[in-house]
């Protein structure tokens, strides 16, 4: 539970700082057994040229459309997005957002997988942070 919301206070000072997306938000604060995160910086993602990698999911079905909402409320901040559409529901989201002022890139990965039968019913929410380029960060995911 302490790392969880340790996490969600990470993500959310992560998203805040370009996209201005709250965690605390798309999540109400609440955490249940139906959510896990994670948080990764450090050595393990040179290999990426990351220096952040932050990841929530939950299958709480009653975070799904208020979640949806907020990423689409602040999708016009992106510099660049891919988006897929399911039924009119947002499916997918790659956004990249400005870099800071140290020449980082900001990238946010929303998937909606409850609107697919054939996958689990649970959004992730993924933020990254680093100096991999939209095209090189595409490359990693396609591997």
């Amino acid at each position: 539970m302490k790392r969880l919301i340790i996490t969600i206070i990470a993500f959310t000072m992560a998203l805040v700082a370009e996209a201005q997306i709250q965690a605390s938000h798309i999540f109400n604060g609440k955490s249940s057994n139906h959510m896990s995160s994670s948080c990764i910086e450090g050595n393990s993602l040179k290999p990426y040229k990351l220096t952040l990698f932050s990841t929530v999911t939950t299958r709480d079905r009653r975070l799904f459309e208020h979640a949806e909402e907020i990423i689409e409320d602040h999708e016009h901040k992106a510099i660049d997005k891919e988006c897929g559409y399911i039924n009119g529901r947002l499916y997918y989201g790659f956004y990249q957002f400005k870099p800071d002022s140290k020449g980082k890139y900001r990238y946010l990965f929303y998937r909606n997988s409850s609107l697919r039968d054939d996958e689990p019913c649970e959004i992730t929410i993924v933020y990254m942070e680093g100096y991999p380029t939209l095209t090189e960060l595409k490359k990693m995911f396609q591997k």
